[in-house]
């Protein structure tokens, strides 16, 4: 619009110098007219130039934003493909898993059909064990019971007469059978050892547990168990023998006619040891009537502490001892004070012995 409104001011300043040069009767002259045509022709021209490179830049400008614009549209077509793409395949996996959830449905309807059948056959099968494990428990019970009674109830009624651990049920019908070491050389055989120690390889300074149930190795050092202690002495009575041996070579022995330790409820006390002989001394009868204790059980009478705690060991302390066999091992003698293995009428509080080994053999 510009460009058209330049040429007719131009061709109009034109006409009008023509015409004022015909009618003019004083003419100045042809050629300043035709120098001032001239001028407007180039300022014409000048602008037609000025907007055509306007008019090119301005298309090279809108050519670039068109073709961003096509390359958007043909990044957005590439997306809708892809996406198109991916819900047909989620929409393929939505009825794959329909099915599978319809396969399910119908598969947990049979299992539990089939559940129902089973728990029916299970009860009817619990129901035919049980009338079957009547027969056999009360059968099983009798070759129990009938096994039992051919077991030895000591070491004395082993028939065997080589030492060694043997198996024996002091009371057939109530209580279990278990292992015993019995010696069948000292002083004409049967005795069951209760008690081991030679050479300090067992820990002797444990707790109840432990001494209740027995621990350490029967063909070693160890320690019967006061569960089975108080079985084999209340079955039948027994007679004790304590001997003990110091460093320098010599033995002794500490004899009792009648021992005898209670029960669990009776924190296994020591209920009897009947009367005295030997060369050792006695060292163990001020102990009865005394519970047993350990280092977690304190059933002494030593009310500022427990006895077994101070002197590293369990025993049947008073308030606390004379004798002290389960204590700490120790060789011979030593500035401590009665925490080792010490029997008070041999060598004293400060001297630990090297050997003590309690056997039990039954009397009647």
């Amino acid at each position: 619009m510009t460009v058209r409104v330049q040429l007719l001011l131009a061709l109009a300043a034109l006409l009008s110098v023509v015409s004022s040069s015909e009618n003019s009767s004083v003419s100045s002259s042809d050629g300043f007219g035709h120098e001032l045509a001239m001028v407007g022709l180039d300022a014409v021209n000048f602008n037609m130039q000025k907007d055509h490179l306007r008019s090119k830049e301005y298309f090279q400008v809108l050519k670039a934003e068109i073709e961003a614009v096509q390359r958007t549209l043909g990044n957005i077509e590439s997306m809708v493909v892809r996406q198109s793409k991916v819900i047909s395949t989620l929409q393929s996996e939505l009825e794959m898993t329909s099915m599978n959830v319809s396969h399910l449905l119908s598969d947990s309807g049979k299992i539990y059909r089939v559940q129902q059948t089973l728990a029916t056959t299970e009860i009817l099968n619990d129901f035919i064990i049980q009338l079957v494990g009547k027969k056999v428990d009360a059968s099983g019970s009798s070759r129990q019971l009938l096994v039992s009674r051919e077991l030895p109830s000591t070491c004395a009624e082993v028939p065997e007469r080589s030492s060694g651990v043997r198996l024996i049920h002091p009371q057939p019908g109530f209580k279990d059978s278990f292992e015993a070491f019995c010696d069948q050389e000292y002083e004409g055989g049967g005795w069951t050892v209760i008690q081991n120690r030679y050479d300090g390889s067992v820990h002797f300074y444990r707790g109840w547990n432990e001494f209740e149930n027995g621990f350490g190795d029967l063909r070693g050092e160890f320690w019967l168990g006061l569960r089975k202690i108080h079985e084999l002495t209340y079955a039948k009575k027994h007679e004790l023998h304590i001997v003990l041996e110091d460093f320098e070579g010599k033995t002794v022995v500490a004899k009792y006619s009648d021992f005898r330790v209670a029960g669990p409820e009776e924190k296994y006390t020591l209920k009897s040891l009947g009367t005295f002989s030997g060369d050792a001394g006695d060292s163990l009868t001020s102990a009865v009537n005394m519970k047993f204790t350990t280092l977690d059980a304190d059933n002494d009478t030593h009310g500022p502490g427990n006895c077994a705690v101070d002197y590293k060991g369990g025993w049947w302390y008073t308030a606390c001892h004379e004798s002290n066999l389960n204590g700490l091992y120790m060789k011979g003698k030593v500035e401590v004070f009665a925490t080792m293995m010490c029997w008070r009428a041999f060598k004293g509080y400060n001297y630990g012995l090297k050997r003590s080994r309690m056997m039990i053999r039954a009397s009647q």
